[in-house]
């Protein structure tokens, strides 16, 4: 019986890992199993189980490569406020490079070193605020909302223009989409009056929804606006 050398597996190991990141990020998490790793890789269908135990080692592992991706160097910035920033813009940006980790985190992950050191430097941040322990605890969970609800309202918004692009709405693929008729109706009879306004303005112009780009910073700036004042109170 041959025997692989610890660090010969953990970098066959690795390279599976980083087989299965590419994969998920240009196909989706679906397309991601073991055989399909096995024919992008030359190797045997079983091959990939010798440095991996399942889909959820494999999910956990990929999970975690990402994570690496929001960990901001250290030493973290010395001022709350910055270090908190640059943690929700490096984990907006992990996202948005791999939005299948929406999917991949439905299930309970298994906590990772990397994935622990996000969240040490995470608890590092609001340390500095000064705040106790349950209320910095919210204020780590605040933020990740924003930044997370920010990055699947534009995930949202992309697959809808794509929807309308592969529909062929008459070359403008990010016209409004239609009402449907209750609402017609509603908006005529005097429902919905401002709604109705703001639809009037944008019918036959561009599809813009809410800002995804833009108004990211100017939000986090509001969030962290509001957690210097409860900090202010104490």
């Amino acid at each position: 019986m041959n025997v692989v050398p610890p660090e010969k597996a953990s970098a066959r190991r690795q390279e599976i890992v980083d087989a299965a990141v590419r994969l998920a990020d240009a196909e989706g998490l679906e397309a991601v199993s073991m055989r399909r790793l096995a024919e992008e890789l030359g190797v045997g269908t079983m091959t990939p189980y010798s440095y991996v135990a399942d889909k959820d080692e494999l999910l956990d592992l990929m999970l975690d490569e990402v994570s690496r991706e929001m960990l901001v160097p250290e030493p973290l910035p010395g001022d709350w406020r910055a270090a908190l920033r640059a943690i929700a813009l490096a984990t907006r940006a992990t996202v948005e490079a791999h939005p299948w980790i929406f999917r991949g985190q439905a299930r309970r992950p298994r906590g990772r070193i990397n994935t622990m050191r996000h969240i040490e430097q995470s608890i590092g941040a609001v340390q500095i605020l000064g705040v106790e322990r349950p209320t910095g605890a919210r204020v780590l969970m605040a933020v990740d909302d924003y930044v997370l609800g920010h990055c699947f309202r534009k995930r949202s918004r992309e697959r809808m223009t794509r929807a309308l692009e592969a529909a062929g709405d008459g070359g403008a693929p990010e016209r409004l989409p239609p009402l449907d008729p209750e609402v017609e109706a509603a908006m005529a009879a005097g429902e919905l009056p401002l709604i109705k306004r703001g639809f009037d303005k944008r019918r036959g112009g561009a599809f813009r929804g809410i800002p995804p780009e833009a108004d990211f910073e100017s939000g986090l700036e509001w969030m962290l606006d509001g957690i210097e004042a409860l900090a202010n109170e104490k």
